[in-house]
């Protein structure tokens, strides 16, 4: 895979996001990250009711909204929302504010969430996007034409209004995982650098691993590469100006992790991810404060999704067999032991959970066509199957809010209630 090796989370199973257009007119200032001390805090934040803030939820990458209560019986569906896009494969993932409704991916479309209109729209590539606990929105974008290997940059747009209130280079043009704080927004990049940047003062620190994690008040990272996890120390008063960014509270090196690594959860003390490898991806878990192998890495197939995560269940989807089939299993985290699986002939992806719902998103793939998708609702206790949903394009991400289930599929946002 050569320099793309980091991106595998995303490349996995779907093509690289497509050029960047022009950046939308207006002025902005000019920010700098430095390796240096910084007001930085690591509070966390979590979301309000029937929001999807960020691509797994919340900051700590759970998956798991408790507000949400999607459809138990077959639903019905519907577009609610297509993205206008310039790119040949169009891309996009949806996350939902308080107040408003984003697709980003290929470019970037925000609605809003009571009266459905577009708000802003952008053809330029935005490979992350989040809503910060004030609402503001952060995105890691594009911000050059006519070039095969543009730079990125961090942008905020400012809630109520969306308008661009700040731009920080980012040094790299394929930016991996972001969390976001009540201060400060963190993005991993393809080298392995965390970068932090405080959004109102444009300061900044450097710190190791590019697929960032929240929870009360303490950053994780994945994907080092020399030290694999890491942990940080929190900091509070005085230390967050004298000190030159946060130091490590453990590390677990590389040798428990096979492949390519996905995001990690944050949950009930232990720090839980899966991970991408031809020869076979897997799950694995530690101790949240310690740092201890706990169990794994547990071979599930190629392809393993960090699992969703409620109390000490997770639940993983997985493609197998080159990608074109899969699994969707229930995992008991304090030994990492199967509760139940489901076998399916299409390759499964994208986990999310309500209280008592799981619910997957699946390509299914046929050689010489295009492909399809699959939507998949189980009840999570059991495994029982609750619905399954079909596609006329592969879906590209989920998200659980109120009593329904967005998906997005190419530029095409679908509600299913």
């Amino acid at each position: 895979m050569g320099e793309n090796t980091r991106l595998m989370p995303s490349i996995t199973r779907r093509r690289l996001l497509g050029g960047a257009a022009a950046i939308a007119a207006g002025a902005y200032g000019t920010y700098r990250l430095d390796q240096g001390a910084t007001d930085a805090t690591f509070t966390s934040w979590s979301p309000k009711a029937g929001t999807w803030p960020l691509r797994r939820y919340d900051p700590a990458n759970t998956a798991y909204n408790p507000n949400a209560g999607p459809p138990r019986e077959p639903p019905n569906a519907s577009v609610v929302a297509t993205a206008p896009t310039t790119a040949k494969q169009p891309y996009f993932y949806p996350i939902v504010s308080s107040d408003y409704l984003a697709m980003h991916g290929s470019g970037i479309t925000v609605l809003s969430r009571d009266a459905g209109e577009p708000v802003h729209t952008s053809d330029t590539a935005t490979l992350l996007a989040g809503f910060g606990p004030d609402g503001t929105l952060h995105t890691a974008r594009r911000v050059a034409e006519n070039s095969s290997d543009p730079p990125t940059a961090i942008v905020g747009y400012r809630a109520g209004e969306l308008r661009e209130t700040y731009r920080v280079p980012l040094g790299t043009n394929r930016p991996q995982g972001m969390s976001i704080s009540e201060r400060e927004v963190y993005v991993g990049t393809s080298d392995g650098t965390l970068q932090a940047i405080d959004p109102t003062t444009g300061r900044g620190w450097q710190a190791d691993g590019a697929l960032p994690a929240l929870l009360d008040g303490q950053l994780y990272a994945a994907d080092a590469p020399l030290d694999g996890a890491v942990a940080y120390t929190q900091r509070t008063g005085l230390d967050r100006r004298l000190a030159v960014g946060p130091k490590q509270v453990w590390t677990t090196g590389t040798d428990h992790m096979q492949g390519f690594a996905h995001r990690p959860t944050i949950a009930n003390g232990r720090f839980v991810q899966g991970s991408y490898a031809t020869e076979g991806g897997a799950v694995v878990a530690f101790d949240a404060d310690s740092g201890e192998h706990l169990w794994g890495p547990r071979s599930l197939g190629m392809d393993v999704a960090t699992p969703a995560v409620v109390g000490d269940r997770g639940y993983t989807a997985v493609g197998t067999d080159d990608l074109q089939a899969g699994l969707v299993v229930a995992l008991d985290l304090e030994t990492g032991e199967t509760i139940w699986r489901d076998s399916v002939d299409w390759y499964a992806f994208a986990p999310v959970v309500s209280e008592d719902t799981l619910v997957v998103a699946g390509e299914v793939r046929r050689d010489g066509e295009q492909p399809t998708g699959k939507v998949r609702a189980y009840d999570r206790a059991t495994g029982e199957i609750l619905w399954t949903h079909s596609l006329a394009n592969d879906p590209d991400g989920l998200a659980l809010v109120e009593d329904r289930v967005l998906v997005t599929a190419g530029p095409e946002l679908y509600e299913l209630a």
